[in-house]
């Protein structure tokens, strides 16, 4: 079931509220289970199996961690429940690409299993791991109510797409007592409206003329018109997974319940690491705490740094290990993506350039006292937006595409760039989608990039569109649910959720 399909919208989402707001405080939770549970299992019930053999898994592995108390045997347990929750993810994943690997390498002919990835297996996989580390640390005490522990694995907003919660953040809210409230109610649905603009009237709109452009595999594309497509890809990954964060947020809190932010502005980032900060929050937060700072920690790389300052100085010393556990990062992030080279290309590429910038970061302080670079001037604050846009959008090329066609348009913008062809073709690419669909297009992109420019300086959009005369708020509400609207009349397709595929 996705969000703008109409059992969706129609019927579970106003039953779920009816029922939940009727419903005695000690049941709430179980009617929220329930309906997370018919909400997974809607169109492929044989995946919501899998989600409940590892969330008991997690569960119970839990349990025993809360009760072992030598520190072999908890370490022995962390190290079982870790690789137990994680093979479930393997399997699906990657299985068939080892497989073919190995018939590959031995001339074996061991069939495919063909499996079809259950969707979110990637976000509650990680979301269990996350729990059973901090019950190893202390963080949290092992949850005993197996309804509440598999509410906040299978908690129905953030099933398909994220983010990924933290227990310790999410069980005050899954035990407090939610009385409903209309201020927040409005909220809710403001932001669920915002998002469903952002996700139908851009992302939608634009996925058919980038499949135009780029799915033809032409190594003779103009760069010009690769160049056009990863513009649009920026802005249709942006829409889409920011806008369908916005709608799990929106709809979390019709139930008083908070989830940690995904986004923040991240094209307003003034470096690669600053991106990163404010893009996918909660997996950069997960990896931070579960990979980054657990092996940057550790004794080899603890004395590699010392190495490193011996031989190169304390600059060295203190980012060479970082920088290692960054590339550690980013290609298991690009891993995560999927098994195929490109992913770990733009990963590799992500964690290269944040490791460089670190590592040169002295020589850059040199060089801008040297040319007298006024750095806290808003026109350098504005060039370092500029140049981190552009950072971003070379690895682009590699999220989206093969590695080696990636390489080619990646080339061609540069070598080939041939702006006839971009006046020639881009007319025939933007007819790809029907109707009135550019100009829902534009107009959603300038209020997202109202609203990104009211969030950057501390503002609250919601409240300034409360401060608004009542006419106009209105007339802006109605055309924001105009445009989500008129956007399914201009494509022939439902388009699902980029990360879901994830």
């Amino acid at each position: 079931m996705i969000f703008s399909s109409i059992p969706f919208l129609y019927y579970f989402l106003p039953v779920v509220l009816l029922v939940y707001g009727l419903t005695p405080r000690k049941g709430k939770n179980a009617v929220l289970l329930l309906f997370s549970l018919v909400f997974y299992g809607w169109g492929e019930p044989k995946y919501l199996a899998v989600m409940l053999v590892c969330t008991a898994l997690g569960y119970g592995f839990g349990l025993a961690l809360g009760r072992a108390g030598r520190p072999g045997v908890r370490k022995a347990l962390l190290a079982a429940s870790v690789l137990s929750s994680l093979s479930f993810l393997v399997y699906f994943k990657y299985a068939d690409f080892f497989l073919s690997n190995f018939n590959a390498l031995t001339g074996a002919s061991l069939p495919l299993l063909q499996l079809t990835l259950p969707v979110g297996i990637s976000f509650y996989t990680f979301q269990a791991v996350g729990y059973l580390i901090d019950c190893y640390r202390g963080r949290h005490p092992a949850e005993k109510n197996y309804v509440r522990f598999l509410l906040f694995i299978s908690f129905f907003p953030q099933l398909i797409q994220g983010p990924i919660n933290r227990y310790g953040e999410m069980a005050p809210q899954l035990t407090a007592r939610h009385i409903w409230n209309w201020e927040r109610t409005k909220r809710a649905l403001f932001l669920f409206l915002f998002g469903a603009m952002k996700k139908y009237a851009i992302a939608n709109l634009t996925a058919p003329t980038i499949a135009a452009i780029l799915d033809g595999n032409d190594p003779k594309l103009a760069g010009s018109m690769a160049l056009l497509a990863i513009l649009l890809y920026s802005l249709q990954q942006y829409a889409d997974f920011s806008g369908g964060i916005d709608m799990v947020l929106g709809v979390a809190q019709l139930y008083g319940i908070e989830m940690m932010p995904n986004f923040r502005q991240p094209y307003f980032s003034t470096s690669l690491g600053d991106f990163w900060r404010r893009w996918h929050i909660s997996l950069g937060a997960w990896m931070r705490d579960y990979l980054f700072y657990p092996f940057a920690l550790t004794k080899p790389m603890q004395r590699f740094g010392k190495w490193a300052t011996s031989h190169w100085g304390k600059h060295f010393g203190r980012v060479l290990p970082a920088a290692v556990a960054n590339l550690l990062v980013f290609a298991v992030v690009g891993i995560w993506h999927g098994p195929q080279a490109h992913y770990l290309a733009w990963g590799l590429y992500n964690g290269l350039v944040i490791a460089l910038a670190d590592l040169l970061e002295p020589a850059f302080k040199k060089l801008n006292t040297a040319l007298h670079i006024p750095t806290e001037s808003r026109g350098w604050h504005v060039f370092r937006i500029l140049r981190t846009f552009i950072i971003v959008n070379i690895g682009w090329y590699f999220d989206r595409n093969e590695f080696v066609q990636g390489c080619i348009y990646l080339r061609n913008t540069f070598t080939d760039f041939n702006f006839s062809a971009l006046v020639a073709n881009a007319p025939g690419a933007f007819r790809a989608v029907s109707g009135p669909a550019w100009g829902l297009v534009i107009i959603s992109t300038l209020l997202v990039f109202a609203h990104s420019v009211l969030k950057e300086q501390g503002r609250d959009p919601y409240a300034e569109v409360q401060r608004l005369p009542l006419a106009l708020r209105w007339v802006l509400y109605y055309l924001v649910i105009f445009m989500v609207l008129l956007s399914f009349i201009c494509v022939n397709e439902t388009v699902g959720f980029l990360y879901a595929n994830f």
